[in-house]
């Protein structure tokens, strides 16, 4: 019995040193979602009643529509809806997009301003960078940041919603598959540009993957390029007396690889590396290179040589071009 007295005693200790939080208190029910950081900021910007704590705001995005998106510049624009709904009064927001900007003052509109609810109407014009290695099956991600500049993670903290984000049900962009849309929450911070400039700013980042049709891409770049080794080739087909005419089957193709390739890239930026289409037109410029030393070399070499110079061109030649090309088109 001394031992079942001492078993409850302990019991009724330890329920008494568990915290028992009311409804009604500051922080009831709110969970950190940045508890690798240190609140304890300096900035001028920064939350500095110790008892307030950030507000949590759900996140809804709707796009309406995308517009003038040109790849070479990475611009593009964009008409949506911005919500912010929070479980208690928001501070005074003021969305900033910081990868793009509105051109003018009515092109973004509060329609609905209460305590715990905020609606936007936002058109703004956005720059993404482009990622142009598997041009012309390249893969796009348009991304819309928008940041809270006056408020930081110590005073709201932006939750995505998944069933508020989404496009349009009339949604089209012409000329591109939509992919994937994505949202996430990221605090960014920034290089002192004040004394005391610690604070984090929570900010969206909103993704929409497009990619080109594929029978697009196949048509207006690799089928082209396909015609123009094809062309050349049927130099190696004619007899070896015809020395001029497979000369002049080669030479024309080759300048049109190059008004082509010079075509292509017109249409995008500068990179610093090779996309896809570069890489397939190194192929065609071998393939053409190849085709046209075959047919010089009928010129050059003594004519007691012709048939077997033409024997071995009909027989090695046609699958080197078709091995060049296949390689070039995947690697």
């Amino acid at each position: 019995m001394k031992y079942i007295k001492i078993f409850i005693l302990t019991i009724i200790l330890l329920f008494q040193s568990i915290p028992i939080f009311s409804q009604d208190s500051a922080g009831a029910g709110w969970q950190d979602l940045n508890p690798n950081l240190d609140y304890n900021f300096k900035s001028y910007f920064a939350n500095h009643d110790k008892e307030k704590t950030p507000v949590h705001i759900q996140v809804g995005i709707l796009i309406l529509n995308i517009s003038n998106y040109n790849i070479k510049e990475g611009r593009f624009t964009v008409d949506f809806y911005l919500s912010y709904a929070s479980d208690k009064p928001m501070p005074e927001m003021s969305p900033h997009l910081t990868n793009g900007f509105i051109e003018e003052d009515d092109l973004i509109r509060l329609i609905a301003n209460e305590p715990t609810f905020k609606l936007w109407k936002i058109h703004g014009v956005f720059y993404n960078y482009p990622d142009l290695r598997n041009y012309p099956f390249d893969l796009q991600e348009l991304s819309i940041e928008i940041e809270e500049a006056d408020n930081g993670v110590d005073s709201v903290q932006f939750i995505p919603v998944n069933d508020f984000i989404n496009l349009d049900s009339d949604f089209q962009f012409p000329g591109w598959d939509v992919r994937f849309t994505e949202v996430s929450v990221v605090n960014h911070y920034y290089p002192d540009r004040f004394e005391n400039d610690d604070l984090y700013y929570p900010r969206i980042l909103y993704k929409l993957g497009i990619s080109r049709f594929s029978t697009n891409a196949v048509f207006s770049v690799f089928f082209p390029a396909f015609v123009i080794v094809l062309v050349s080739l049927s130099g190696i087909w004619l007899k070896p007396e015809q020395i001029e005419a497979k000369i002049s089957s080669t030479a024309p193709m080759l300048a049109a690889a190059v008004l082509f390739h010079y075509s292509l890239i017109q249409e995008l930026p500068s990179t610093p590396y090779l996309t896809r289409a570069d890489k397939l037109m190194m192929a065609v410029y071998t393939c053409l290179m190849m085709n046209m030393l075959i047919s010089w070399a009928f010129s050059l070499i003594p004519l007691r040589f012709h048939q077997k110079l033409d024997k071995f061109s009909r027989t090695f030649v046609p699958p080197l071009n078709l091995l060049i090309f296949v390689v070039g088109s995947f690697v």
